[in-house]
C-alpha cells in the first residue's frame, strides 16, 4: 500500500513540477523508474548549462540515516556535466509527499560539489535524518544535453546506499 501511495505522490510531483518551488518547469515529460525523477528545464538537444532537477524518494535502505550525498551519473557518451558552485545547487526535502519542499538547505550545508565529464556528486552536512518516503530534491545547474533527441537513462544514488534509475527526455 505504501508503494502505491509513493507512486501516486510521484505522479503528482511530475504533474506539478513546473509549479514547485524548485525550478524545473520546461516542456520535458520526466519519466519515473523505481521512485526517481530527472527533469531538464530545457529539454532541447544541444542545450548547454541546463538545470537538471532530481527528485528521489528515500527507501528503507537510507531511512534513519542523515542525508549526506546525492550522486547522478549520465550516459558518458551523451551528456557533459560542468562544474557548479555550491551556491548554485538547490537542495530540499519534501517530507509529507505533497509535492512541496518542506526542508530547504543552502550552500552552507554543501560540503562539496564534485563532477567529472558525465556525473556529479553533492556532498552535504544537513543534519537531516531521512525517513522512508521522503523525497529529496536537488537541482544541478550545469548539464549539457546530447545532440540527439531521445530518452536517456540516468542513475541517481542517495547516500551511497540507494541507487535508482530515471529517464531524462531530450527533444
Amino acid at each position: 500500500m505504501r508503494q502505491i501511495l509513493i507512486a501516486v505522490a510521484l505522479a503528482v510531483l511530475v504533474s506539478t513540477a513546473g509549479c514547485a518551488a524548485f525550478g524545473g518547469g520546461g516542456d520535458a515529460e520526466p519519466a519515473t523508474s523505481d521512485g526517481g525523477v530527472v527533469e531538464a528545464n530545457d529539454p532541447a538537444a544541444d542545450a548547454t548549462g541546463v538545470n537538471q532537477t532530481v527528485r528521489l524518494s528515500a527507501d528503507e535502505s537510507v531511512a534513519g540515516s542523515e542525508w549526506t550525498s546525492l550522486s547522478v551519473a549520465y550516459p558518458r557518451e551523451n551528456f557533459t556535466v560542468e562544474s557548479a558552485q555550491h551556491g548554485n545547487v538547490s537542495l530540499g526535502v519534501d517530507t509529507d509527499d505533497d509535492g512541496e519542499v518542506d526542508e530547504r538547505y543552502d550552500e552552507s550545508h554543501v560540503s562539496g560539489v564534485n563532477n567529472n565529464a558525465y556525473s556529479f556528486t553533492v556532498e552535504l552536512d544537513t543534519g537531516y535524518e531521512l525517513s522512508a518516503g521522503d523525497v529529496v530534491v536537488v537541482e544541478y545547474p550545469a548539464v549539457n544535453n546530447p545532440a540527439e533527441p531521445g530518452n536517456y537513462t540516468v542513475t541517481a544514488t542517495l547516500n551511497d546506499e540507494q541507487t535508482t534509475n530515471g529517464t531524462v527526455v531530450v527533444e
